[in-house]
């Protein structure tokens, strides 16, 4: 072989190895992007969650002669038409508690300790995130408080 072949199949090589190191540092930095937007994805939506929560107990608040009393009337639970997405909503009475868990419907009210305020989940949708919060819940029927947990279940 010649010289100038010889210094041809080296610029070739040379050239090779350099658009291999660009693909690979291309194909890094994509990955990286793709992990820190799934990272802060996930982070908006705990963050959603968390303020859904706060948010979500102002709606069934229970008011005295217009005072808000911090506790969620559980009266105003059944009469929910909000839409909220792909969630779960479910308020459950923790204390004083009881031995079986009786879903609340209108026909059995106050005589049971779990509301399923809304349900609408997507079959599709495997993944969820579970955030819950304690409440103090009011029965206006018996005019009594009892202490209760707030779920939110978000699938994705």
């Amino acid at each position: 072989m010649k010289k100038g072949e010889v210094q041809l199949h080296e610029s070739i090589l040379v050239t090779f190895f350099i658009i291999i190191i660009i693909s690979l540092g291309i194909v890094l930095y994509y990955k990286f992007t793709s992990n820190s937007i799934d990272n802060y994805e996930m982070e908006y939506k705990q963050q959603q969650l968390t303020s859904s929560l706060i948010i979500f107990q102002n709606f069934f608040e229970y008011t005295n002669l217009g005072e808000p009393m911090n506790a969620v009337d559980t009266s105003k639970l059944f009469y929910n038409n909000l839409y909220y997405g792909f969630r779960t909503i479910t308020v459950e009475q923790v204390y004083p508690a009881q031995n079986d868990e009786i879903k609340c419907e209108l026909n059995n009210y106050p005589e049971c300790n779990y509301f399923v305020v809304y349900d609408n989940q997507n079959t599709r949708m495997k993944n969820k995130i579970v955030q819950s919060i304690p409440v103090s819940l009011y029965y206006p029927l018996s005019n009594e408080y009892k202490l209760g947990r707030l779920t939110f279940y978000l699938y994705y």
